[in-house]
């Protein structure tokens, strides 16, 4: 009986130390396991990380492209209201596309943007309506928009490859200043920035 007992305690401690081993190697695929688990989100994290920079990129290069077709307009050769438009519908997706602390701004500035923008191009066709102009008269009275129109290209391209910070924000603040300044010096004709926000 000392045998059998002897022989069923060894087989007992075989059968053990097999649960034992057996246990060690299910703990270490479950840990291979975990981490690769780990990294596929780190991996899905990036993944969403980069797509949303990536729209953000995109809603940056759609306001770009839609004050680029404003370069060059000419009011006397086209109606600008449906550029203007464009322009307003993108910088409003552009407001509605970016998130975070350092953009509560974002949508003041492209208000204030547009209406400078607007006012510019309304003064310009008040100036020149009724009259006959050489193509190098209308050049000059159409240069405060245009150039307007390329320094909000420029500031747009430069916020576009800024990262989301406190640079990013002090640079909406010094715009947001600037049209509003330049809102001031045109102040004389009382268009009020309802009317073309």
């Amino acid at each position: 009986m000392d045998a059998l007992a002897t022989g069923i305690a060894i087989l007992g401690c075989v059968t053990g130390l097999s649960g034992f081993i057996i246990s060690i190697r299910a703990d270490r695929r479950a840990t291979r396991a975990d981490k690769r688990a780990a990294a596929a989100d780190q991996r899905a994290i990036r993944a969403e990380e980069e797509g949303k920079r990536a729209r953000q990129r995109e809603l940056w290069t759609e306001v770009i492209g839609a004050a680029q077709d404003l370069a060059g307009a000419v009011v006397v050769y086209q109606d600008l209201r449906p550029l203007l438009v464009r322009l307003r519908i993108a910088r409003t997706e552009l407001v509605d596309g970016i998130h975070g602390a350092h953009y509560k701004q974002l949508g003041e500035w492209m208000a204030a943007d547009h209406v400078v923008l607007a006012k510019l191009f309304d003064i310009t066709m008040k100036k020149i309506e009724g009259r006959d102009w050489t193509l190098e008269q209308l050049e000059q009275a159409h240069r405060p928009a245009h150039d307007w129109v390329a320094a909000s290209i420029v500031n747009l391209r430069v916020m576009r490859q800024l990262e989301p910070g406190p640079e990013a924000e002090r640079q909406i603040g010094e715009l947001i200043a600037a049209a509003h300044q330049a809102l001031e010096h045109l102040e004389g004709d009382n268009m009020r920035m309802q009317d073309v926000v």
